[in-house]
């Protein structure tokens, strides 16, 4: 019953930033929310078309299409579909599903925390610590980052898998790091990555029995080949687009000023902005970096603890490093990593890193009504970042039914033997490029055009 009350409190808690743009029947503007829009329709129209998985968007790039979902993160548009079933339009779709992954992220966090440190104080803490990281706002409600946010919703899944199958591994355990991993893959391209290292360094830090080790690692590579029809052709067939063109240089003007992630912006000032991005990461998790390295100092720490310290804070100082411009040779000499595009993305490490790091001193922490004071401060010191700061849009969702223009960015899914997006919609259909003759019972879907030929001449 206890168990099943701090759950419940992560959820009330995790409910109130949402509550904003929920019970608003205009959708919340973002910097990628209107290119999300016209993505899930034209998902939703590849599935009811009987594409699986989906590769191709039909009527995108004024109707000559393109091979968006070769490429793009598929999780979040699955789910929006279902929505879109269900026949809640577009901007309602969106705004529940992004509202979903927050949710589910603190369900599976305090899943994580409650088998990792068997103890639901902590794994309270750890859950909230978790949810109200200042840049999972951001990351929600300024740009609107579809596909990130479930990598935060799938993380704590992973290891709540890995953690259980490294203390006991079962049927269920390793089933669940599977899963996990999947949906994880599945979410982001880019984060994804990075939290597959995450969960690599958690085994390599908390292993205990061989066989517990084995599963794990056996649960991840599973995991990746299961998920290998998505990310596979996306790396063989990704030099056929015009991404590493237009996105090869792309990182360098999104470092941000080292200070600018431990100096306040409780007034999102685009003076401590990269990028129109707040990179500031918070009051409460800034504290839980300096007093972590303090203990270790101090040796505070016992020998799990000190793990924990260091597990999180080697998280927390890798991600630091490569959004820094002394790791700009890295960022040069290797293709993927340049596939992140904003080394900012990185913070999505510190955020975890630093939820581990406040469970490490939780045992200072004796007085029940210090302990809620903490949990209120943490909760409360991100209040200013609930509401969406662009402002909302009233859409025509007719027209993003029926987008003309092809969703991307940098030309991640141009593919290089067209000269770049389309201008404008074919005259026909179909044409005969010589010679004359009837086209007739013309039908098109996502993926696939049927028509019948009638020739004149040869």
């Amino acid at each position: 019953m206890k168990k099943n009350k701090y759950l419940f409190l992560v959820l009330i808690l995790s409910t109130i930033p949402l509550l904003y743009f929920i019970f608003n029947p205009l959708l919340f503007h973002t910097h990628d929310g209107l290119v999300h829009i016209p993505r899930i329709a034209a998902f939703y129209k590849a599935l009811a078309d009987g594409q699986f998985p989906v590769r191709w968007a039909g009527d995108l790039n004024y109707r000559y299409g393109m091979p968006l979902f070769n490429f793009i993160y598929q999780v979040p548009y699955f789910i929006a579909s279902f929505f879109v079933f269900l026949g809640l339009g577009l901007a309602w779709s969106f705004k529940i599903t992004l509202a979903l992954s927050f949710l589910l992220s603190g369900v599976f966090a305090y899943l994580f925390g409650q088998s990792f440190f068997q103890d639901s104080r902590k794994a309270f803490l750890f859950a909230i610590c978790y949810q109200f990281f200042p840049f999972r706002f951001i990351e929600l409600l300024v740009r609107g980052s579809f596909g990130e946010v479930y990598t935060y919703t799938f993380l704590p899944l992973v290891l709540f898998g890995l953690s259980s199958t490294l203390q006991k591994p079962t049927r269920l355990s390793i089933v669940c790091t599977i899963l996990g991993t999947v949906l994880l893959i599945l979410s982001h391209n880019a984060v994804s990555l990075l939290f597959f290292v995450v969960c690599t360094g958690f085994i390599v830090f908390f292993r205990k029995k061989k066989v517990g080790v084995v599963s794990s690692v056996v649960g991840l590579i599973l995991g990746l080949l299961v998920s290998c029809f998505y990310w596979l052709p996306a790396i063989v067939e990704h030099k056929y687009t015009y991404g590493d063109l237009f996105m090869k240089s792309l990182y360098i003007e999104h470092f941000a000023p080292f200070f600018n992630f431990f100096l306040p912006n409780f007034t999102n000032s685009s003076s401590l902005q990269t990028g129109g991005i707040s990179v500031w990461i918070g009051l409460i998790h800034t504290l839980i970096i300096f007093i972590s390295v303090w203990m270790l100092v101090q040796k505070k720490l016992n020998g799990g603890e000190k793990s924990v310290a260091w597990f999180g804070l080697l998280c927390v100082g890798v991600a630091l490093f490569f959004m820094q411009p002394i790791s700009r040779l890295l960022w040069e000499s290797i293709a993927l990593l340049r596939q992140f595009q904003f080394p900012w993305r990185f913070l999505a490490v510190v955020g975890f890193g630093t939820s581990l790091l406040i469970v490490v001193f939780i045992k200072y922490v004796k007085n029940q009504n210090i302990y809620f004071l903490l949990i209120a401060c943490i909760v409360f010191s991100t209040v200013f970042y609930w509401r969406p700061s662009l402002g909302y849009d009233k859409i025509d969702e007719d027209y993003y039914w029926n987008f003309p223009l092809n969703t991307t960015y940098y030309g991640e899914t141009d593919v290089i033997w067209s000269a770049g997006p389309a201008k404008t919609y074919a005259k026909e259909p179909v044409e005969f490029v010589s010679g004359k003759g009837d086209i007739t019972a013309y039908t098109k879907k996502s993926s696939i055009h049927t028509f019948n030929v009638q020739a004149d001449v040869d």
